[in-house]
């Protein structure tokens, strides 16, 4: 401490040696450089707070990313949990579900071809298939006829459709590949 002192009043003497112009002038040189350093202090901790806010804004918009993310994964899980639920009560049989929907549409199938069980994808769902041959239908019958089959239980779909129009009595010759999808396992397992 005593040092510290000893260099403050031999400062003092020097200042009070001075005379009132160079006094000035060193009161205004260590006012410029107390402001700079105050300034350059000040430039520092802001320069600090702006990097720290952005880095906050950077992480802020990072977890409301992982946020979306996760939340469209939960989507898409329950969907994907939906389809398999779905695809697990699915056990259509598609000869008497289409000749059912036919009679309902007022339509007379002449011809259905089963096809056999397919894997797709992975090979955990199996693709069973109908194709159909429907002579001179009404177009209104037929197309309610495929709406009334794909809302049916399970998932079934048109797959493939097929229309010549004979203009000469106003009808359709069409031909459609109907098919409906259930997981393997429900499939294997014993039927009660």
């Amino acid at each position: 401490m005593n040092p510290i002192r000893q260099l403050l009043n031999d400062l003092r003497a020097r200042f009070e040696q001075l005379s009132s112009r160079e006094r000035r002038l060193v009161t205004v040189a260590g006012a410029a450089v107390l402001a700079f350093l105050l300034f350059i202090t000040l430039f520092s901790f802001s320069s600090s707070a702006n990097s720290y806010r952005r880095r906050t804004q950077e992480k802020l918009a990072k977890l409301q990313e992982v946020q979306q993310l996760a939340a469209s994964y939960n989507q898409a899980t329950a969907a994907r949990s939906a389809v398999e639920e779905q695809l697990t009560r699915s056990d259509v049989r598609l000869l008497s579900y289409i000749s059912d929907k036919a009679t309902a549409a007022g339509l007379e199938v002449p011809n259905m071809t089963p096809k056999n069980e397919v894997g797709i994808g992975d090979g955990k769902i199996l693709e069973s298939s109908m194709e159909l041959t429907f002579t001179d239908v009404d177009l209104r019958k037929l197309t309610e006829f495929l709406r009334s089959v794909e809302s049916g239980p399970g998932i079934i779909k048109v797959k493939y459709l097929r229309i010549e129009p004979r203009p000469a009595t106003e009808t359709l010759t069409a031909w459609a590949i109907v098919s409906t999808y259930k997981l393997k396992q429900a499939a294997q397992q014993p039927q009660q």
